[in-house]
């Protein structure tokens, strides 16, 4: 810059200096004009030059006071751009720190939070500091480390909990297909079961279908002899038929309710059926029919309540029959006790008693046969005290008695064989019961039989509920699952959330060094301005050299007047020198 102002005032100096005058050609006018046309031109060349001069010190003065002002505002207009540039650096500057510093206590309380939640697991105590690096970026490794640990163990954890709902799912799924199995081989059982009642079912159809047939053959066969009747006549004629239905069926609900009434005594409080309200009439076929439909409901109302009364009757005669036999058991062995304690107790005193003694006894014995019913007589009367006491008599009364007391066990030996045949029918009639207790619990079984086809049918359906529970728990596992998953989603989101932060930290950098590159443009136009004073330094001493310059040649046309003044001078001298030598008047040729 300055070197080029340098040439261009150089240049405006060298057009200066160019313009030399031209020699002065002298000729040979008078004397005088030339004279004063030469010291008017003189003059008026020295008024240029003075007015050239005065022009060059006014546009020197005007150029010295305008390059000041230049000079001041240039100075000025730096100095405030670049306080301006350093306080809008500072303040951008305590922006980015207030922001470097709001970030870094973002992060440290989110890393804090982050690592609160994770405590349960893992605890910091402190952010790790790295050696290596300083200020927000020593932050950002405390973040991020502890930040990466979380996050690994985060995705330990929901592996581990992941592979723990796998097999709590594939075991479950295990228990499920054996609960499946079992049920479905207790269907398929049931499945039989039902196929065998649909078969039986079906035949029974099928015999009903047959028989109707032949009603229906029959029907046609009659009504094929009979010439097609007419419905009236047919009416007519079955008339008879359902008179004695009636009568039939009244009958047999008298006979039902005389049944309840033997088997119940309390029945004829308990129903008033005895009176038959469906007795035949000699009216129309509808009321005829509706009223054997009304016996035939009374009548399976009827074995309903004799079904009932019978299984209790039978219940209760099976359970004294039970009574009974225990007590027989009891009685027999009673008897079989008091049978040997009779005989030991007879021995004994046949031994140590009297003969008077002995006759007591045989006499109680024989009383308490007869009070009992059994008709003992002794082989020979029991004598008196008053008998002769001779040994014959002796041996002969030591032989009746024993005879009486063989008697007397012969005796209860028949009367323990007649207990033992009373016994055996006891024993028969209990077996009349067991087969009427058979004859019921088959009625009983029946009846279980169809219970347990409800029960199978309720297993089905409470099977059925327990897929459907063991689908909801399948469920509840697939929504713990997906808030497993929506927990990791999170983590992830927080770890997604860190990452921004180290891009905002990544930003934050690049902004530092985009505020380092605007420093770095500000010292640039700094240095530019400077530059620029400088040149304009240099066009103010390239101005100074134009004056200079002009100074000097100033002087040199000065000095050149001079020297043409001198020469005018001696041209004139020397004119005047010739003029004298020369004749006064001269002729010109014109």
């Amino acid at each position: 810059m300055t070197s080029e102002s340098i040439e261009d005032a150089e240049a405006v100096l060298s057009d200066v200096e160019i313009d030399e005058p031209s020699p002065v050609a002298l000729n040979d006018p008078p004397r005088e004009d030339v004279r004063d046309e030469r010291v008017t031109e003189l003059i008026a060349e020295l008024d240029r030059e003075k007015k050239a001069r005065e022009a060059a010190e006014s546009s020197k003065s005007d150029l010295q006071a305008s390059f000041n002002r230049l000079k001041a505002l240039a100075h000025e207009e730096s100095l405030s751009k670049e306080l301006e540039s350093v306080s809008k650096g500072k303040d951008e500057m305590k922006l980015k720190l207030d922001e470097v510093v709001r970030d870094r206590d973002a992060l440290k309380g989110e890393i804090e939070k982050v690592s609160g939640k994770v405590r349960s697991f893992k605890s910091f105590t402190t952010l790790p500091k790295s050696q290596k690096y300083t200020g927000l970026a020593s932050v950002a490794y405390g973040v991020i480390k502890p930040a990466n640990e979380i996050v690994e163990d985060l995705v330990r954890e929901i592996d581990k909990s992941r592979n723990e709902a796998r097999e709590q799912v594939d075991q479950r799924n295990y228990e499920i297909a054996i609960e499946v199995s079992q049920l479905e081989s207790t269907i398929s059982n049931l499945r039989l079961e039902v196929a065998e009642k649909a078969s039986f079912v079906d035949d029974l159809e099928r015999d009903v279908s047959e028989k109707d047939k032949r009603i229906g053959e029959l029907e046609k066969d009659k009504l094929e002899k009979g010439c097609n009747p007419s419905p009236t006549v047919k009416m007519v004629a079955q008339r008879p038929l359902l008179v004695e239905q009636l009568n039939l069926v009244s009958k047999i609900h008298d006979q039902l309710y005389e049944v309840v009434r033997i088997v119940d005594v309390n029945s004829s409080e308990e129903l008033d059926l005895s009176e038959s309200f469906f007795m035949p009439q000699e009216t129309e076929m509808e009321e005829n029919v509706r009223a054997s439909l009304a016996g035939m409901e009374s009548i399976f109302e009827l074995t309903k309540v004799v079904s009932g009364k019978t299984q209790s009757l039978v219940e209760e005669k099976s359970h004294e029959v039970k009574n009974l036999n225990e007590t027989v058991g009891l009685l027999v062995k009673e008897k079989e006790h008091i049978g040997t304690l009779l005989r030991s107790a007879l021995s004994k005193r046949m031994i140590t008693e009297q003969p008077s003694q002995k006759s007591e006894l045989f006499q109680a014995a024989e009383n308490g046969l007869r009070d009992v019913g059994v008709d003992f007589k002794p082989t020979k009367p029991l004598k008196d005290e008053n008998v002769q006491d001779t040994r014959d008599i002796n041996t002969v009364d030591n032989s009746t008695e024993e005879n009486e007391i063989y008697s007397l066990a012969s005796t209860l030996e028949n009367i323990v064989k007649a207990s033992q045949v009373k016994i055996v029918e006891l024993q028969h009639s209990e077996e009349t019961s067991s087969l009427k207790k058979q004859l019921d619990s088959q009625t009983k079984e029946l009846h279980q039989r169809m219970r347990q086809i409800e029960e199978l049918k309720e297993k089905e359906r409470i099977a059925n509920e327990n897929v459907e529970g063991l689908m909801t728990d399948i469920a509840a596992a697939e929504e713990e699952i997906a808030r497993w998953k929506v927990a990791a989603e999170v983590q992830i989101q927080y770890w997604a959330e860190i990452k921004d932060l180290i891009n905002q930290l990544h930003v934050l950098k690049e902004e530092l060094e985009e505020a380092k590159h605007a420093i770095k443009e500000s010292e640039k136009k700094l240095k530019f301005k400077e530059e620029t004073a400088a040149a304009a330094m240099g066009a103010r001493e390239a101005a100074e050299r134009s004056l200079k310059l002009a100074d000097n040649r100033a002087t040199r046309l000065r000095e050149r007047m001079q020297e043409l003044n001198r020469k005018v001078e001696d041209l004139e001298t020397h004119r005047d020198t010739n003029s004298s030598n020369r004749a006064r008047y001269v002729c010109w040729p014109w």
